[in-house]
């Protein structure tokens, strides 16, 4: 059975997105996270073989990674590399620069994800796409949460957990500090009654 990752970055007052629905933060567009996250992330890539996310995290995604420059290279290597499903409603088709190992699903994501963790093959993992993450908060689907949260407070923004929810229980895994304080907090879920 394989297992469901999400992993968020996020500011210290627990935001995903600043006020402009944007990763600014934590992107290197106003503040930059330091260089051996990205050696976390770039070890991370081996033990994923199936990328999630939704419309938002595709568009932000899809225009560049294919084309990224002066990233970490094994980090490009797996976001270009690795299969990609796309959840979305709105979206009539689905590309990924010259590579093909993209696919869109219109349909229920909670009832696909279901069948897709019945299957064999290393983790999956989901980035972002914080409307379709709270959908599967709320089923449950979800077996680890990765939390990366970079030494910064936005104000205001996008929060994963959404307001309805009164208590989710998380199972404290490890975490790591990072060489200028950012963190990574890693729980493993419970079952709800959300």
């Amino acid at each position: 059975m394989k297992k469901l990752i999400l992993q968020e970055f996020m500011s210290l007052d627990g935001f995903c997105a600043d006020r402009e629905k944007t990763t600014g933060f934590f992107d290197g567009t106003y503040h930059a996270l330091e260089k051996d996250v990205d050696v976390h992330q770039a070890t991370l890539m081996d033990s994923i073989d199936l990328i999630l996310m939704g419309t938002d995290t595709y568009h932000l995604f899809s225009s560049f990674w294919p084309f990224a420059t002066g990233e970490d290279p094994k980090v490009t290597a797996g976001m270009n590399s690795i299969p990609k499903i796309v959840f979305s409603t709105s979206l009539k088709e689905v590309q990924w620069g010259s590579y093909g190992n993209i696919s869109l699903v219109a349909g229920d994501a909670v009832t696909h994800i279901k069948s897709l963790k019945e299957g064999n093959g290393k983790n999956m993992i989901m980035w972002g796409s914080i409307a379709l993450a709270q959908s599967l908060l709320k089923a449950n689907l979800f077996d680890e949460i990765q939390l990366i949260v970079a030494p910064v407070a936005i104000g205001k923004g996008y929060k994963l957990f959404p307001e309805d929810v009164k208590l989710f229980p998380l199972k404290f895994i490890r975490s790591n500090v990072f060489s200028e304080g950012t963190t990574l907090q890693i729980y493993g879920t419970a079952p709800t009654n959300n």
